[in-house]
């Protein structure tokens, strides 16, 4: 028998859906448990006395202490998992890999899958195959991957507890390592030594409240922009007015000092379509004093 010490948290997916008491998580919260997380896989992985894997990975085995550090529990050594199991809970099939489905196969690599899916968990505050939700909406990985590769839309499957407060670029970089995660080739996913790198460089991203991501009700019916500056941060286009300048009534200086060699004629005033006949008289006498030169 394995004791465990006391967390006072409990799991993360009761941090995220079981509890209706205290704040919501917000973003550093969550980028920590994350890094602690994939620490946790790829000792298991690749630095343990033994390669130990999960057969499903998911938010009840990442355990929350009181300083919000992660901790994993109900690992193993298994490598295979019969079809019997698999067929009879369609919750753990949809956390598996698709190699595992298909072949049962357990790799380090369908871990990575799993992981993948805590991942889309923390950035979308949604549980997979949740009952409450559409029915087109429930299975998480097919409902986010047309999202997660378009910075446009990245922020409309954000988690609307987090009110915006996160960096836009961190956001991103998640939503990659999401995506590679789930390829379909294990070979072409991350190793979790991989996405630890990747997620300490996610957590010096400081969340900047100069630039943040607009709610989608804040924008809707403005015409929108995409800054590629702010790495998929909506702005609205500013709206621009011009103020017509007066035509001008400057009339050219000549200097009597440097006659011209040909004649010229003065234009007309901008302001007026006729010429009375003193107008014309004067251009004329004007026309002959520069003929004499």
């Amino acid at each position: 028998m394995l004791v465990y010490e006391r967390l006072y948290h409990g799991s993360l997916d009761r941090l995220l859906y079981g509890r209706s008491d205290g704040p919501p998580i917000d973003w550093n919260t969550r980028m920590k448990i994350a890094l602690c997380a994939a620490q946790g896989l790829a000792f298991l992985h690749e630095e343990g006395p033994f390669q130990a894997m999960y057969n499903e990975f998911s938010t009840a085995n990442i355990q929350i202490d009181k300083d919000f550090s992660a901790k994993l529990s109900g690992y193993g050594c298994v490598g295979h998992i019969p079809e019997t199991d698999i067929s009879n809970s369609s919750v753990a099939a949809a956390n598996l890999s698709v190699e595992t489905v298909e072949r049962g196969l357990l790799t380090p690599k369908s871990n990575v899958w799993s992981f993948a899916i805590v991942l889309l968990e923390l950035l979308t505050g949604r549980k997979n195959l949740d009952s409450r939700h559409p029915r087109e909406e429930r299975n998480l990985v097919k409902w986010t991957r047309p999202f997660l590769a378009d910075d446009c839309r990245l922020s409309l499957i954000m988690d609307p507890q987090l009110k915006c407060r996160f960096p836009a670029k961190a956001a991103r970089t998640l939503a990659d390592i999401a995506l590679t995660c789930l390829q379909k080739d294990p070979l072409e996913r991350l190793t979790m030594r991989t996405i630890v790198e990747h997620l300490k460089v996610i957590q010096d991203m400081k969340y900047s409240s100069r630039f943040p991501l607009q709610e989608p009700a804040a924008v809707a019916g403005k015409q929108m922009s995409r800054s590629p500056s702010l790495n998929g941060i909506i702005t609205p286009i500013p709206r621009l007015s011009f103020s017509q300048s007066p035509p001008s009534r400057a009339r050219p200086s000549f200097s009597p000092a440097r006659p011209l060699a040909l004649p010229i004629s003065l234009p007309p005033l901008a302001c007026s379509s006729t010429l009375s006949l003193e107008e014309l008289e004067r251009q004329e006498s004007r026309r002959s004093a520069a003929a004499a030169f």
